[in-house]
């Protein structure tokens, strides 16, 4: 097979870039071992994936990634361009970036609107009584943010208020009421009281005791690491005994919980790594090679050097 490809790409291997290459082996596998082509089909299919990311909190800009099947992404980077070019010649003066980044937005608004037709059976022009073709129940958009603000800012006595937006950082009033003002599902969660310790005898925190230890902790409590709180599991600092197995009552509580990362979760549980919660709130980690660390709200201090 290889020497089926060298010899399509000799007679013009001087202006040959790696990506002519690249066509021509594929093609070589595709006509000689197609069971080949098939088996790297199977292992792209396994990367596709649509993750949005916030990386840069404060600015109101995040990031959407997205692997998929070709057809697929090309027909909607088709819908996004269509309507990006119809977002112009309605006055919009943005750069083309900028429009096809509006577009998404439209175009989920414009799919939202036909879910709810479709559900209604109203065609949108007057005409209702129609089929609906929806088969399945379809979720509204909602948007869920975790905002902290204080009562001045929540009642616009400050023109400037800004709120903190859990993983995305800082974020204007005026900006969050924005991105609620295009949702058509809005959830207000009542205020925790982080002094308020509440405990259960089961293993299983209550969703009251996870969201205040989320909350208090804000991220994975091991030294340096700083996954969202959000993507970690509650783990017992002291490890939990059943009752049945002469455990005490109350075990489970926000005192004796804290965030861990699923791999720092392992190195603990392994026994390599121990730490306590001391008094102020803050973490003392021992390591396995006799080395210490506190991890604070300000960051990770270690307290050895040798």
């Amino acid at each position: 097979m290889k020497l089926i490809a060298d010899a399509q790409l000799a007679p013009r291997l001087a202006s040959c870039g790696f990506t002519a290459i690249q066509t021509e082996v594929t093609m070589a596998i595709a006509k000689y071992h197609p069971e080949l082509l098939e088996q790297r089909e199977k292992q792209g299919k396994k990367g596709w994936h649509v993750t949005l990311r916030h990386p840069a909190p404060g600015d109101g800009t995040s990031y959407l990634d997205v692997a998929g099947d070709t057809l697929d992404l090309t027909a909607f980077h088709h819908l996004v361009c269509d309507q990006a070019a119809a977002l112009k010649a309605l006055g919009d003066a943005d750069d083309l970036g900028i429009r096809k980044a509006k577009a998404l937005g439209v175009i989920a608004a414009q799919q939202a609107t036909l879910d709810l037709a479709a559900l209604t059976g109203d065609s949108g022009d007057g005409v209702t009584g129609f089929e609906p073709v929806a088969t399945v129940p379809v979720r509204r958009r909602q948007t869920i943010l975790y905002v902290h603000a204080s009562l001045t800012d929540l009642l616009h006595l400050d023109r400037d208020a800004v709120g903190e937006v859990e993983r995305l950082g800082p974020a204007t009033l005026a900006k969050i009421r924005d991105w609620l003002g295009r949702s058509e599902d809005v959830v207000i969660r009542p205020v925790l009281d982080l002094n308020h310790w509440p405990a259960v005898d089961g293993h299983d925190p209550t969703e009251e005791i996870r969201e205040i230890v989320i909350l208090r902790d804000g991220h994975c409590i091991f030294p340096w690491c700083a996954v969202d709180a959000r993507h970690t599991d509650l783990d017992h600092i002291d490890p939990y005994v059943p009752l049945d197995q002469g455990g005490p009552p109350g075990q489970t509580n926000p005192h004796n919980l804290a965030c861990l990362c699923r791999r720092h979760h392992r190195c603990k549980t392994s026994g390599r790594w121990r730490y306590r919660r001391r008094d102020d709130g803050t973490y003392a980690w021992h390591g396995p090679h006799g080395r210490s660390y506190l991890v604070t709200p300000l960051g990770t201090i270690q307290l050895n050097n040798d």
